[in-house]
């Protein structure tokens, strides 16, 4: 790092004045908002945000950067500090014929040169500068730092996150969500962003049964592939009344931009499970909003027939109430379909990697999967994305903000969306990598993937149970066997 006039910066690092990526959890929508636990007793606020200083969201907003617009700038080489031209330099230039030029004109170079009013700076009119100030300062005072996320043209308008994402604090509290809780996460300075928050009051409980029932053997979960629990003494699964038998979900969403290039705003909805806490992409709308007009300006987008940004969150919210109905019948699917690596002509881990999950993670989160499964060659869909998500809390150490994290998450939602297609695409890779055309699996009429449940049962190694047959008894089951397990693997991750 270059240090700066004053010896004393030699001794400041950047990353103590600004924060070049950065995680932070944040618990309620205003100060004080948080002083009710999360999660209907699930989670306190101070163990969210793992300090004793619980963040709010709107305090959390206030750390993001403000990004500004900048002129730009072009030297001209061909124009001295005094205005004068340099005659013999534009002769040499590769391409163009200084005769062509006089004969055109009627006039020698010496006398166009005579003439003009060029100047050596030059100003670009049809783009500007988006800029950070505050390492633009920095940079004044010494610092060898970049400033510039990108050179967008005169069309680019800028949202900032402040200023867009202020709104989702008013839209919440017209819904009753004050407890929202989530987190952002930020690389580049603020120039890359992930932010989520997940809403309390679109908590759904997956499946509860009418009424108890005694379990007394776990035939039920073998035939599912399901997640094994903690064993009792006797070996049989736990009593109903042993213990949690409901399986918590939260809907909320999650929402990026990127001053680096891209054209949009946007959110989508997501699913949260506490007990884990594991962040699934939900089968929402995906919104966006380009980077053009006035977007946080609500008289301005009114007036160009465009929802002003308060009410567009308020749209999300409402968007993901309504697709939290749908989320029972969704946990359902992905618990009914079972993948058989003893009849798939590939692994666990193969498997993750034909998702285009790398190594690292594709491994971690085979030996999870297989190591909850009962049995261990027999994982439900479920079971995958969850492995995968762990995986993932366990073993990425980059930021969350990262376009390959994201990437990652996609994943483990396409499992829970499009189960059947997930399954034709290992397939299809599969078959795409081995050399001998007889180790294929799918049949040329397969080759077209499709989310259709119908054209995956035919499939050696996929076991498809249809609705019907997941009885009150399997259900309530099922849902014992992953509310301990998730019991299990959230006290490890809160450790």
């Amino acid at each position: 790092m270059t240090t700066g006039s004053d010896s004393t910066t030699s001794h400041v690092p950047i990353t103590a004045l600004i924060s070049e990526e950065q995680t932070l959890r944040f618990a309620g929508l205003t100060d004080g908002d948080a002083e009710t636990v999360l999660g209907d007793g699930e989670i306190t606020p101070e163990a969210w945000c793992e300090d004793d200083e619980v963040r709010s969201l709107e305090q959390t907003i206030a750390v993001l950067p403000r990004a500004s617009s900048g002129e730009l700038w072009a030297t001209n080489e061909f124009v001295g500090t005094d205005g004068a031209i340099d005659v013999a330099a534009i002769e040499s230039v590769h391409g163009l014929n200084p005769n062509s030029l006089e004969q055109r004109t009627g006039r020698s170079l010496d006398e166009l040169a005579a003439n003009t009013d060029a100047e050596p700076i030059v100003p670009v009119d049809d783009h500007q500068d988006i800029v950070d100030r505050r390492r633009k300062a920095l940079c004044a005072l010494g610092y060898d730092v970049k400033f510039r996320w990108q050179i967008a043209s005169d069309r680019y308008s800028i949202i900032n996150p402040q200023e867009a994402y202020q709104p989702i604090v008013t839209a919440l509290q017209r819904r009753g969500e004050t407890d929202a809780f989530g987190w952002l996460s930020y690389r580049d300075w603020g120039g890359l962003l992930k932010l989520f928050v997940v809403c309390p009051g679109l908590r759904r409980v997956i499946g509860p049964p009418e009424e108890a029932v005694d379990i007394d053997e776990k035939d039920g979960f073998n035939a599912l592939g399901s997640l094994p629990g903690p064993e009792c003494e006797s070996g049989d699964a736990p009593d109903v009344e042993d213990g949690p038998n409901e399986l918590v979900v939260y809907g909320g969403f999650e929402s990026g931009y990127d001053f680096r290039g891209t054209q949009t705003l946007w959110a989508k909805p997501i699913l949260y499970f506490p007990a884990s806490e594991t962040i699934v992409p939900d089968t929402g709308k995906r919104y966006t909003r380009r980077h053009y007009g006035r977007a946080t300006d609500a008289a301005h987008e009114r007036a160009n027939d465009r929802v002003p940004i308060g009410e567009w969150w308020a749209s999300i919210y409402d968007d993901v109430e309504t697709r939290m109905i749908e989320v029972d019948r969704t946990v359902r699917q992905a618990r009914a379909i079972t993948y058989d690596f003893d009849e798939l002509p590939f692994s666990p881990a193969d498997c993750y990697r034909y998702w285009g999950v790398a190594e690292t993670y594709a491994s971690v989160a085979a030996d999870r999967a297989t190591s909850l499964a009962d049995p261990t060659t027999r994982p439900t869909v479920f079971n995958l994305q969850l492995s995968l998500l762990l995986a993932l809390l366990e073993e990425y150490d980059g930021p969350w903000a990262s376009n390959t994290y994201q990437e990652y998450l996609e994943v483990a939602g396409e499992l829970l969306r499009t189960p059947a297609m997930m399954i034709q695409l290992a397939m299809q890779e599969h078959d795409r990598q081995v050399e001998d055309t007889a180790d294929r699996v799918l049949a040329e009429s397969q080759q077209t993937l499709s989310d259709a449940l119908e054209d995956v049962v035919d499939i050696p190694g996929i076991k498809v149970d249809t609705e019907a047959s997941l009885s009150d008894q399997e259900a309530q089951r099922i849902q014992n066997q992953m509310q301990h397990t998730f019991d299990e693997l959230g006290a490890v991750n809160r450790r």
